[in-house]
């Protein structure tokens, strides 16, 4: 590294989970993409599709709590780097597939083989950022999330353009390839056997190691406790919202522009990567706000609170203006302002989650998404049917709205100060946001 030059290796370890979390979402809005070209090559329905986009959630749900403990289990590097490399090897078989029981299949695979990624990016958040800093790290997990669902649509309009919709799956394959050869080379779960560890990287784990979430090896799951936990069920419910529109979005969008305002296939992948190019930057704003209230109220609780509720706000006033718009321009406005509000609180529900869970982040960032993923299956199936109703997805996006309105109150018996089992003892220069 250049002389003068100190990046703390934390963060490096923080771009390489944004980059996972980019890549995550190249693959999944692909398909999205794709999706007209996929219906008239393979002779798809609009519900035959909806099942093709559901199945990977219904898939990622069933395998998520076991990938989770497997990771609080097994560790980061090894969990990771499976992990993104069979969802890069599926990804590229959707491009080879000639018929729609080949599609479901290879979809289905996908999910299994993605379960288990988010919880173990935040996992190794948990491991090496303090709680006062886990809004602003969750915060840029999520920004590359969206960037890598934002720069999708461009992408793979341009190469599917050139080449048709299989060469995309492809590309986007190989480049999961590569990202897995960086991780595993240059990641390790033990910061003290980091061969960049600085005494100051070492000093700012030593800290972190008695914070409420910090992730360590060792001991039974509570299962029970987890269960149990009314705050618990009330973090599983509010974020089971989040995938009802937000799936609209990464699914439908691009048809939605398409067929119900005459938009062309190149102005909708621009306007498809609008939303979740404006929510990288609410992620980043989000989980940075939050942790600014922690610090100035001087409450876990509140700190997350206000910006989790507000967030969700926001997002339900955006899907129900959506709905009522005639225009694709302004429709799409409204969703990006829908997706604002979304991705203020997202970072802010995986904080929430990392503070609650003691040393079992893994575990339990899986149960949260897993409400998530049976949503995830939904939202693209009422998409499909609200539309062979009503030749329209408005009501759609206004039942979008109310979902988020109702998850919204949630938030407001959410307490991120009260773990799910007894937290060990916090270093005194913590205890003020606890």
């Amino acid at each position: 590294m250049p002389q003068g030059i100190d990046i703390p290796l934390r963060s490096r370890i923080l771009v390489l989970v944004a980059l996972a979390a980019g890549i995550t979402y190249l693959d999944r809005v692909c398909i999205s993409i794709a999706a007209p070209d996929i219906m008239s090559a393979l002779k798809l329905s609009k519900m035959q599709m909806g099942y093709a986009f559901g199945v990977f959630a219904v898939a990622y749900g069933i395998a998520e709590m076991p990938a989770g403990w497997l990771t609080d289990r097994l560790g980061q590097r090894r969990m990771l780097t499976w992990i993104v490399a069979l969802w890069s090897i599926f990804t590229a078989m959707t491009g080879l597939v000639w018929e729609f029981p080949g599609l479901l299949i290879v979809r289905c695979l996908f999910g299994f083989a993605e379960a288990g990624a988010f919880p173990c990016m935040a996992r190794a958040i948990g491991r090496w950022f303090h709680p006062t800093d886990r809004g602003r790290a969750n915060g840029v997990m999520w920004m590359g999330a969206r960037l890598g669902g934002a720069i999708a649509p461009l992408l793979a309009t341009l190469l599917l353009g050139w080449f048709g919709w299989r060469v995309p799956f492809l590309v986007f394959g190989l480049i999961g390839g590569a990202w897995c050869v960086l991780f595993g080379t240059t990641y390790r779960d033990d910061p003290a056997q980091h061969p960049d560890a600085t005494t100051a990287d070492l000093e700012y784990v030593r800290l972190n190691l008695n914070s409420p979430g910090t992730i360590k090896n060792g001991g039974p799951t509570p299962w029970k406790a987890m269960l149990r936990s009314g705050n618990m069920w009330l973090i599983f419910g509010m974020y089971s919202a989040t995938s009802y529109g937000f799936w609209f979005l990464l699914t439908w969008l691009p048809t939605y522009l398409i067929q119900q305002h005459g938009v062309s296939l190149h102005r909708a992948g621009i306007y498809a990567a609008l939303p979740l190019g404006v929510g990288a930057i609410s992620s980043v704003s989000g989980g940075a706000l939050s942790d600014l209230l922690v610090r100035r109220l001087g409450s876990l609780m509140w700190g997350r609170r206000i910006v989790g509720l507000g967030g969700f706000l926001i997002a339900a006033s955006g899907f129900v203006a959506a709905g009522l718009m005639v225009k694709g321009g302004t429709a799409i406005l409204c969703l990006v302002l829908a997706e604002m509000g979304l991705d203020l609180a997202v970072p802010v529900a995986w904080a929430v989650c990392l503070e609650v869970s003691g040393n079992f982040g893994g575990t339990v960032s899986a149960y949260m998404n897993t409400g998530a993923c049976a949503t995830a299956f939904i939202s693209p199936l009422a998409a499909a049917w609200v539309y062979s109703k009503f030749h329209s997805f408005d009501m759609m996006l206004m039942s979008a709205g109310i979902v988020y309105f109702l998850a919204g109150l949630l938030w407001l018996k959410i307490d991120a100060s009260k773990t799910i089992v007894p937290a060990p003892d916090i270093p005194e220069a913590l205890q003020a946001t606890s």
